[in-house]
């Protein structure tokens, strides 16, 4: 999390800190080692297509894949019409408040999925800055500077597009 979105990372870490200070969580907060406020662990399960509610959009979870070499499971990215290769070892960031996703049928064989996210909940219950979008020059401070360098990146948006460095 840290490359992909070092803010949310930043905040994540902040969220455990608080955490370890708490008399009613400490004890299982130490022995938590993600900056995620949770994770599911899906086995050999279709994923029906939806979007995280609990999170905030501009926030990243992760999902990794693991499964035998025999399947074969496709995420698919339903708003974008994307349909990824998710075999074991696949790791995946995305936007999952926004973004409708889900894994369909996988073939034979088994096949696991941890996936990290961060509830909102926690966030304000700790009173911890939300982290926020994460823009072009978060990665490539160098680039030339272009008229809408902080405008958000939305998809289907292609005219004000912040990776377009015209």
């Amino acid at each position: 999390m840290s490359l992909i979105n070092p803010d949310l990372f930043q905040s994540g870490l902040e969220m455990l800190r608080r955490l370890r200070d708490l008399d009613e969580t400490k004890d299982i907060a130490q022995k938590w080692q993600s900056v995620y406020t949770g994770i599911s662990v899906i086995c050999n399960r279709k994923t029906p297509f939806h979007r995280d509610t609990k999170g905030r959009p501009e926030w990243f979870d992760v999902l990794s894949s693991y499964s035998d070499p025999s399947t074969t499971p496709r995420l698919v990215l339903e708003d974008i019409g994307l349909d990824l290769q998710y075999s074991s070892g696949t790791v995946v960031g995305f936007c999952g408040s926004v973004l409708k996703h889900g894994v369909e049928a996988w073939g034979v064989g088994d096949r696991i999925c941890y996936a990290h996210f961060m509830r909102e909940s926690v966030r304000d219950r700790l009173d911890v800055t939300p982290a926020g979008w994460v823009y072009r020059h978060n990665y490539l401070p160098d680039l030339k500077k272009t008229s809408h360098d902080d405008d958000m990146c939305v998809i289907g948006d292609l005219e004000n597009d912040p990776m377009d460095v015209n």
